[in-house]
């Protein structure tokens, strides 16, 4: 699901752009900035990048629906998992199109303004099981954004934190059968007056 929605994202900003901008590129990836072994991802030079810089358990939304139906028999099914995640989308331009980062990640900011929520009937791109999508800006202390260069292992970018709602994740492994009720298995008599 979480790779489901970030190639959304993705695809939904590529497309949005290359119209802005009468692009023939795509000028978004979703990638980190750094490999594990600390040298830079290749293919992000003059890119926006989507990463994914935490994930939180949404506990509000609780799943109602743990039963599985196929007719004769219904199973057990493990509640749905809700996760929200926080993105970095980074201007990850050169020092030489340094003001080209802002108005790319400008267009970014605008298109998320006035497209802050994703559903299948708008955007039938959507792959299932995604059904609806928010994203809205979440704002960091500029200590904590240090912080988060900082573990990431990359030098500062221009850049915006969004949290996008909400990813839920459900395995339909039926866990216990139970079958279904099919009736008390007598004939009930005429009632006499």
């Amino acid at each position: 699901m979480i790779t489901k929605a970030l190639t959304f994202l993705t695809d939904f900003l590529n497309h949005e752009l290359k119209i802005s901008f009468g692009l023939d590129i795509n000028p978004v990836v979703a990638s980190s900035l750094i490999n594990p072994d600390g040298s830079i991802t290749d293919n992000i030079e003059n890119k926006i990048v989507i990463s994914v810089i935490n994930m939180e358990h949404e506990t509000y939304a609780k799943s109602q629906q743990n039963y599985k139906n196929d007719g004769n028999t219904y199973g057990k099914i493990a509640p749905a998992i809700h996760l929200n995640l926080y993105l970095l989308i980074s201007a990850n331009y050169s020092s030489n199109n340094y003001l080209e980062a802002f108005k790319i990640l400008s267009e970014v900011i605008s298109t998320l303004q006035a497209n802050p929520y994703f559903t299948t009937q708008e955007n039938p791109t959507m792959e299932s099981p995604l059904n609806k999508l928010t994203l809205e800006i979440f704002n960091i202390p500029i200590t904590e954004l240090s912080h988060i260069w900082s573990g990431i292992g990359a030098k500062y970018v221009p850049s915006i934190v969004y949290k996008m709602r909400m990813i839920s994740i459900q395995e339909n492994k039926i866990k216990k059968e139970i079958p279904a009720i099919k009736g008390l298995g007598r004939k009930l008599k005429p009632m006499q007056n």
